[in-house]
C-alpha cells in the first residue's frame, strides 16, 4: 500500500479497536475532510465529541527498528492542544502491533523539527518495545479504547472551539 492508502487504513483500525476495547462506550467520527489534520473525532456514546486525533499509521519498522511518522504543517500553523492527540500505529496487515497516543504538547516538545520548503514538519520515532521518549505514550492496542475514555473523561467540560466546529460538521 502507498502512504494515502496506510494512513486511510489506520483510521478504521483504530476506530476498530476503540469501539470494541471500551466495550461500545467510545464513538469515533471520521470528518468528510481532514483540511485541519484532524481524522477522527472522539466522544463517548450520547455525548459531543471532546478529542481529536491526528491519526499516523506505518506499516514497518526503519533501518534502526523504529516506527516513524510525520505531521507537516504550514509554518506557525502546527497545533498545540490537549485536546488534540496523535495516534501513531504500527500495522501489521488488519492488527495495530504498536499504538501510541501523545497530546499535541507532548508531541510538539518531544518530535524532531524541521523546516522543508516553508512547511514544520514533526518526525516521530519510537520504538515498538523499549523505553524511549515516547513511551510513556505507548499503549497496549487492546487497551486503545480504556485509554481513550480516560483521555475524554478528563478533558475539559467545553472543548475548544476548532473542535466544537469540526464536530458539529461531523454530526451533521
Amino acid at each position: 500500500m502507498d502512504s494515502t492508502q496506510l494512513g486511510r487504513a489506520g483510521e478504521p483500525a483504530l476506530s476498530l479497536y476503540g469501539l470494541v476495547t471500551s466495550d461500545g462506550r467510545l464513538e469515533l467520527f471520521s470528518p468528510v475532510a481532514d483540511d485541519d489534520h484532524v481524522d477522527l473525532v472522539a466522544g463517548l456514546k450520547g455525548r459531543l465529541p471532546v478529542l481529536g486525533i491526528q491519526v499516523k499509521t506505518t506499516d514497518g519498522l526503519d533501518k534502526g527498528g523504529l516506527v516513524e511518522a510525520r505531521a507537516s504543517y504550514a509554518r506557525g500553523q502546527v497545533r498545540e492542544d490537549p485536546a488534540f492527540l496523535y495516534a501513531v500505529l504500527l500495522l501489521g496487515s488488519v492488527q495495530i502491533k504498536a499504538l501510541w497516543l501523545v497530546p499535541s504538547p507532548d508531541f510538539n516538545r518531544l518530535a524532531y523539527h524541521t523546516t522543508t520548503a516553508g512547511r514544520e514538519v514533526l518526525e516521530f520515532r519510537a520504538s515498538p518495545d523499549q523505553d524511549d521518549d515516547f513511551s510513556a505514550f505507548r499503549v497496549d492496542p487492546i487497551r486503545a479504547g480504556p485509554a481513550l475514555v480516560t483521555r475524554i473523561e478528563s478533558a475539559p467540560a467545553s472543548p475548544p472551539e476548532w473542535l466544537r466546529a469540526l464536530a458539529g460538521q461531523v454530526l451533521r
